[in-house]
C-alpha cells in the first residue's frame, strides 16, 4: 500500500499542531491557540479528530499487544493481516501523508526484534561475540542457531564486527543478501537500495537477480534487485556518525538530509528542485538545528520552520 499522497493544507496544519501538543513542550498560551484554529473550521477539527483517531490506535496497538503478537498477525497472509493494518489507521496516515506519524511510530518497529528510535545510537552483542553498532531508527529481526547467524536489515543501518565462526553470518535486504566472515563493514538501506562499504577483510553481495560480487576492504558497492554498483567510499566518513558526526565530500543535499531526519523529531521537507545540491564539511548530527542552520549559511537555501516540528528547505531567493 503506497503512502506517498501529499497531505492538504489543512491536514498540515493539524499534523504541525498535534506534533506540538504531544511533544511536552507545548504551553498554555500553545494550547489556547490550538483550540481556537481547531474549532474555527468545521475542516480543521475533521482533520485533529482523524489524526487523533490514528496516533490513538497505533498508541494502543503498541502498548497493550506483545510485538511477536503484532509481527506475526502482520505478516500472516490472511483477513487477519488486513484488519490490523486498518487498525493501524494506515489508510488514515495516508491521508495525513504518513509524515510525523512514521516519524513517531514506524511501521518497521513492530516487526523488528530489535530497533533504535530517532536520535538514538545503540551497541549490541551477539551471541556469537560479534558486534553491531545500530545507527537512529534502525529495525533489525535476528536469527541465530546451530546452523546460521541472520541478521535481517529492515530499516536504517549498521556497522558489523563479525567474529570467525564455522557458521555463516549473512545480513538479509529488500535487495539482497551480504555473506561475511569474521569482517567488519557498513550496511545502510536507502530509498532505492543498499549502501555497502567493507572497512575490514571481505564480503559477498548476491542481489535478486542472483548476481555475485565480492567487496574487499576499502571499497563499497550500492545495490538493488538487480543492479552491482562498485563505489568510492571513505572508512573515516562510514564510521563518523557512531562519534555523532556527519563526514561527507561532494555528497548530494537530499543524502545529507536522509541523515538528519534519523536525528530529527521534526518532519523535514526539502524542496526536489535543490535536492542534488553538492555539500562537503563535517557536522554534528545530535544538534540537527545547528547543521541545517551551517548548512543555509554557506548554500543558497532557506529554512522555514513551523512549530519547531515541521521544517522545510527551500532554494534561497535571490
Amino acid at each position: 500500500m503506497r503512502l506517498s499522497r501529499r497531505p492538504t493544507p489543512t491536514a498540515q496544519q493539524a499534523i504541525e499542531w498535534m506534533v506540538l501538543l504531544r511533544s511536552g513542550e507545548a504551553t498554555d498560551n500553545d494550547f489556547r491557540e490550538y483550540e481556537r484554529w481547531r474549532y474555527s473550521d468545521a475542516s480543521h477539527d475533521a482533520a485533529c479528530a482523524q489524526i487523533e483517531t490514528t496516533l490513538g490506535k497505533i498508541q494502543s496497538l503498541t502498548h497493550t499487544m506483545p510485538r511477536e503478537n503484532v509481527r506475526q498477525t502482520l505478516l500472516a497472509p490472511s483477513s487477519r493481516r488486513k484488519f490490523l493494518q486498518n487498525t493501524l489507521g494506515i489508510a488514515a496516515v495516508a491521508v495525513v501523508g504518513g509524515l510525523v506519524v512514521n516519524q513517531k511510530y514506524p511501521l518497521p518497529y513492530l516487526l523488528s526484534d530489535i530497533h533504535t528510535n530517532t536520535a538514538q545510537r545503540r551497541r549490541i552483542e551477539l551471541g556469537d561475540g560479534s558486534i553491531l553498532d545500530m545507527n537512529a531508527r534502525t529495525a533489525l529481526n535476528i536469527a541465530f542457531n546451530d546452523n546460521l547467524r541472520n541478521v535481517t536489515l529492515r530499516t536504517g543501518g549498521f556497522i558489523a564486527n563479525v567474529v570467525n565462526d564455522v557458521r555463516p553470518f549473512s545480513v538479509h535486504t529488500e535487495m539482497g543478501r551480504i555473506l561475511a566472515g569474521e569482517a567488519r563493514f557498513n550496511v545502510r538501506r536507502e530509498s532505492d537500495g543498499i549502501h555497502l562499504a567493507v572497512l575490514d577483510s571481505v564480503v559477498k553481495v548476491t542481489n535478486l537477480r542472483g548476481e555475485n560480487r565480492r567487496v574487499e576492504a576499502g571499497h563499497g558497492l550500492w545495490f538493488n534487485h538487480d543492479t552491482l554498483m562498485p563505489i568510492a567510499i571513505s572508512p573515516t566518513a562510514e564510521t563518523a556518525w557512531t562519534q555523532g558526526r556527519l563526514e561527507v565530500q561532494d555528497t548530494s543535499l537530499s543524502s545529507v538530509i536522509d541523515s538528519l531526519r534519523n536525528y530529527s523529531p521534526a518532519v523535514i521537507r526539502l524542496d526536489p528542485a535543490i535536492a542534488g545540491l553538492r555539500v562537503s564539511g563535517n557536522f554534528p548530527l545530535d544538534d540537527v538545528p545547528y547543521t541545517l542552520d551551517a548548512l543555509a549559511q554557506t548554500m543558497p537555501i532557506a529554512i522555514t520552520r513551523t512549530t519547531g516540528y515541521w521544517i522545510r528547505i527551500t532554494a534561497a531567493s535571490v
